[in-house]
This record gives structure tokens, sequence and C-alpha cells, in this order.
């Protein structure tokens, strides 16, 4: 599954499971577009404006969450970063 959908499924789950349409006319994407992440992938980031859009209507950090699942969506990242606190516990950080 894409992790950007996991992010939005994880939003969904923990906010009464809102409909997509409802989500993609909050950030003013149309709702196909979310059809479409969800029958095909997502193949191209979004742009910038919709990403941030998305980032903070569910609440999410942009750069650290939001962006880096779209690189892992996308083929430019392996793998999500693990969280802070995971790396605090390795002694990383």
């Amino acid at each position: 599954m894409s992790e950007l959908l996991r992010i939005i499924d994880e939003y969904k789950d923990a906010h009464g499971q809102p409909s997509d349409s409802s989500i993609a006319r909050a950030v003013g994407i149309a709702p196909q577009t979310l059809s479409s992440w969800r029958k095909r992938g997502v193949r191209q980031p979004p742009s910038i404006d919709t990403l941030r859009r998305l980032a903070d209507f569910m609440h999410v950090n942009y750069e650290d969450y939001l962006l880096q699942a779209v690189l892992v969506d996308t083929g430019y990242r392996d793998a999500m970063p693990e969280p802070p606190s995971q790396q605090e516990e390795r002694g990383v950080g």
C-alpha cells in the first residue's frame, strides 16, 4: 500500500472515517485525484501546495512525514525514516 494512503487511512480511522471525497475537497483537490491514487498508486509527487494543505488538514508534519511518504511512493526513497523516538532508543540523533 502507498505510504501516503496509509497516512490518509490512519487519519480516517482516527477521525470517524471521513470520506475520501470530503478530504479531497477540504484540501482543494478533485475527489477523482484521491480515487486515482487509490486505484493506480501515487506515481508522481503531488504539488507542494497540495501536500502542504493535506499535511495541515491532517495535522501532520509536511517535511518529516508527508513528503517522505510521497518520496517512498514515487521511488525516490527506499523506506520511511524511523520516527525520532526510535532513533533515540538506538542512540542515534
